[in-house]
């Protein structure tokens, strides 16, 4: 079977992936089968947030300005075709305790081709094309913008890596600066897709942070293609602690202003050395019920990795729920 087809018999699947961090790009991995095929392959395009303040991203964000690297090179590595020594490069990160540790060398190489061009798409367009990835990606904005959160206690949170250790829920969520300017081929993707999909990974931090950008959300409202959110596997210590399915669910509708067609959710159990290392660190299961949640027609199926030791969604289970629910839709 070729697969669903666009809005048309002639035109590919054009699909829309939100998100950031190691869930954006697991939804990519999951993805790039369908835009790699010779025959009827979907158009995917990965829009990728640009809050991070943290890690490698963070410092050179500080040091050098400009948008951070590192969730656009995390996921041009799982749009990669093949493995190669180029994709392990991207990865490669630097050791020691010099200037450079920690730094990947995948975050320098965009920065050096964003300065050389002086254009961030082309950039990402020539890395991609050296990688020879199977979709393409663009930033939400070329605005660098720091996420602000303010608690139901009134504490206000600065910068990606003060929400993420927030304690949750969130009574309001906003970026600085509020008028940064999204990328217009972002929001011409939003526009064009068939099918938009909300990555999992950080509730507030990578999922909710594209759609508090306005014009994203006008887009969103625009737009007639079905929004489905695939839903993270576990909680997060800190920004997520103690909040089910549902409250994931009510805030994406809530914070990003959206009505959601479909949830994709794992119901599969992890190992018990696995889940007990999860609990120790604050984490739990992400488990639904029923077919519905918040009014929204709930898919879950098995989708964790099992050779992997730590949670993780599948690629294959991934893209055959990821399938099942386009049909439906």
């Amino acid at each position: 079977m070729s697969g669903p087809r666009g809005l048309h018999a002639d035109q590919p699947l054009r699909v829309a992936a939100i998100g950031g961090g190691t869930g954006l790009a697991a939804l990519l991995r999951a993805l790039k089968h369908e835009a790699g095929r010779s025959r009827d392959p979907w158009r995917l395009t990965g829009l990728v947030v640009v809050s991070d303040n943290g890690g490698s991203s963070g410092r050179l964000r500080a040091e050098l300005g400009g948008i951070p690297p590192g969730d656009l090179r995390n996921c041009l590595s799982a749009l990669t075709r093949e493995e190669s020594v180029l994709s392990e490069l991207l990865n490669y990160r630097f050791k020691g305790e010099g200037t450079l540790a920690g730094h990947s060398l995948g975050n320098l190489m965009l920065l050096a081709l964003a300065d050389i061009s002086g254009d961030w798409v082309r950039a990402i367009r020539q890395l991609s094309g050296i990688l020879v990835t199977a979709g393409r990606l663009f930033p939400s904005s070329v605005v660098p913008v720091t996420l602000c959160a303010e608690d139901m206690q009134g504490n206000v949170y600065v910068g990606e890596t003060q929400v993420n250790a927030s304690v949750p829920p969130l009574a309001r969520l906003w970026l600085e600066p509020r008028d940064a300017e999204p990328l217009a081929e972002a929001i011409l993707t939003i526009l064009q897709a068939d099918l938009i999909l909300l990555a999992p990974g950080s509730l507030y931090t990578s999922t909710i942070s594209n759609l508090l950008i306005p014009e994203f959300q006008q887009a969103l409202a625009r737009s007639l293609a079905p929004i489905v959110y695939v839903a993270n596997l576990m909680t997060e210590p800190g920004e997520s602690t103690g909040l089910d399915l549902e409250t994931h669910v009510a805030s994406i509708q809530a914070f990003g202003g959206l009505g959601l067609s479909a949830v994709i959710a794992n119901n599969a159990v992890l190992p018990e050395p696995v889940l007990q290392r999860y609990l120790d660190e604050g984490g739990t299961p992400l488990l639904p019920s029923g077919d519905r949640v918040c009014g929204v027609p709930l898919f879950a199926q098995p989708l964790l990795d099992p050779e992997e030791q730590v949670a993780r969604h599948h690629p294959s289970l991934l893209n055959r729920a990821l399938r099942d629910v386009i049909e439906s839709l």
